[in-house]
């Protein structure tokens, strides 16, 4: 570690020099990552569109199998892919990936059954009824549906690849108190795939190393802190900066709109981290009264009527997932009971909505006396609580059976909660179960989790897993339920998938 000068500041950690060569690269491409993204996901689409009129013409076509008049829908192909292009941009499908660092599937899926139903109905039914064509309604249907599956699947692999290029990684600046600064880079790194390349932490508070600076510096890593007065715009501007983060605490967000204003000018995404998010979250209503914005907060208590959508939802999903995965019930059971000795659910007391305790299902991934070692091998939670503190998670935890490791790695030991959400004593999406000694942890506005009943998944899960602290898990499950939507778990179950695959922070 080093310190060197800029102006007033003060470099705290590790030289700039790797990403001013970086950007010098960066300056001399003719196509900015916006620009390359959008011409990527307009090929997509035209790639996507033209694939499912292709595939409705091997089934028979348009025209049924009659003489095949393919100069007409060759036409109104080319006439419609120009009226999607449009559509698309006026969704903001062509630049919210630009914006959005977690930008997926989940978030486009909406606006692009909504364009399909739109397009593709529209288009053709305006067709036959001026008597060009006369397209069935199968077959109408047939596009339709294609047109969607091949849209999500081709700009999901589109994004896939992107993310792995060069180009698509997004350079960024953090800019608040060190602490805050620390926060926010230790949830950008657990998630590399949104490719945020954090360069440096610009803290303008204070020109002077506080007493907390070592472990401040230790959370980080070996990304530079500057410390001091120092001019944003320029460091913007020599580093070929993307996307600038200000955290609640940052002096250029309290000192007013100028900078932010001057910042804007130089064409970088900035992300505003308000003080009352962990609070408030992300549902709010923006509109304005007499030309003055507004951000309303919707009430935080979920309705009656959702509560009995939400559950219905669950016992129709639930029974149904039980009946189809009842194959993969039997392979796991035999495979734990070759496995190891003991039963093969287990079997723990947690805490559920307003705050009953129930008993939760999980297939058995840990010996027969797991529960008893665990003062034994407490010194190993990597959250530092020990045995009384937060969550005990363990990264190679010796208590793990073979099989229960593979069953921890798919997720798999977590399918006999089914019966539990089926029972009523748990939700598809919800808050994470907690434990009795973890729940006694849990004070004040925090309670509130307990509005909703816990689920075989929630935002924890999608998050990180056993990676996230206890006090940041719990604020992300308030937030869930003051946040709650029937589309938002929907969004969450779909993600989970992703999760899955992926594994993060499956111990």
């Amino acid at each position: 570690m080093r310190s060197e000068s800029l102006g007033d500041a003060a470099v705290v950690v590790a030289p700039l020099t790797l990403a001013q060569e970086l950007s010098a690269e960066r300056r001399t491409r003719k196509y900015t990552r916006e620009s390359l993204l959008r011409r990527l996901l307009v090929l997509t689409d035209v790639v996507a569109l033209t694939a499912a009129y292709g595939l409705v013409e091997l089934l028979g076509g348009f025209h049924n199998g009659q003489a095949s008049p393919e100069l007409r829908d060759l036409a109104m192909l080319s006439f419609g892919i120009p009226v999607w292009v449009l559509l698309a941009q006026g969704h903001n499908l062509y630049h919210a990936d630009s914006r959005r660092a977690d930008h997926g599937w989940t978030e486009e899926l909406m606006p692009i059954v909504q364009m399909a139903t739109l397009w593709s109905w529209a288009i053709l039914l305006g067709i036959s009824a001026t008597g060009v064509r006369h397209v069935t309604i199968p077959k109408l249907a047939l596009f339709w549906a294609l047109t969607i599956v091949f849209l999500l699947l081709l700009r999901s692999t589109a994004r896939f690849w992107a993310r792995r290029q060069h180009w698509y990684v997004q350079s960024a600046l953090v800019i608040g108190p060190s602490r805050q600064a620390a926060t926010v880079v230790k949830r950008v790194l657990r998630h590399p795939e949104y490719k945020i390349n954090v360069i440096a932490c610009v803290d303008s508070e204070s020109g002077s190393a506080r007493e907390s600076d070592r472990q401040i510096a230790r959370s980080i890593g070996q990304i530079p802190m500057i410390r001091g007065d120092i001019d944003l715009v320029e460091l913007i501007e020599q580093l070929d900066i993307d996307r600038v983060m200000f955290t609640s605490g940052a002096k250029e967000t309290r000192d007013g709109a100028e900078g932010l204003c001057a910042l804007a000018d130089l064409e970088v995404n900035i992300d505003l981290i308000p003080s009352w998010s962990d609070a408030v979250g992300r549902r709010l209503d923006f509109h304005e009264l007499e030309g003055m914005p507004l951000m309303t907060v919707p009430r935080t208590t979920i309705r009656r009527s959702d509560q009995l959508r939400k559950r219905a939802f669950d016992v129709i999903a639930s029974a149904i997932a039980l009946t189809l995965m009842a194959p993969v019930f039997l392979l796991c059971a035999i495979a734990i009971k070759l496995d190891s000795r003991g039963p093969v659910l287990f079997r723990q007391r947690r805490v559920g909505r307003g705050d009953q305790r129930f008993e939760v299902l999980k297939f058995r991934s840990m010996q027969t006396a797991a529960e008893s070692q665990k003062d034994d091998i407490a010194e190993l939670n990597f959250h530092g609580g020990g045995n009384a503190h937060g969550m005990f998670k363990i990264r190679e935890d010796p208590r793990i059976t073979c099989v229960g490791r593979w069953l921890r790695r798919t997720s798999l030991d977590e399918l006999p909660q089914l019966i539990n959400v089926l029972k009523g004593d748990m939700s598809l999406v919800g808050p994470r179960p907690l434990i009795e000694t973890e729940d006694r942890q849990v004070e004040g506005r925090y309670r509130r989790r307990l509005n909703s009943s816990p689920g075989l998944t929630g935002p924890w899960q999608i998050h990180g897993r056993s990676e996230i602290p206890f006090e940041e898990m719990i604020n992300l499950d308030y937030l869930y339920v003051t946040n709650w939507s029937m589309w938002g778990d929907i969004k969450l179950m779909l993600r989970t998938i992703h999760a899955v695959i992926h594994g993060n922070g499956a111990y």
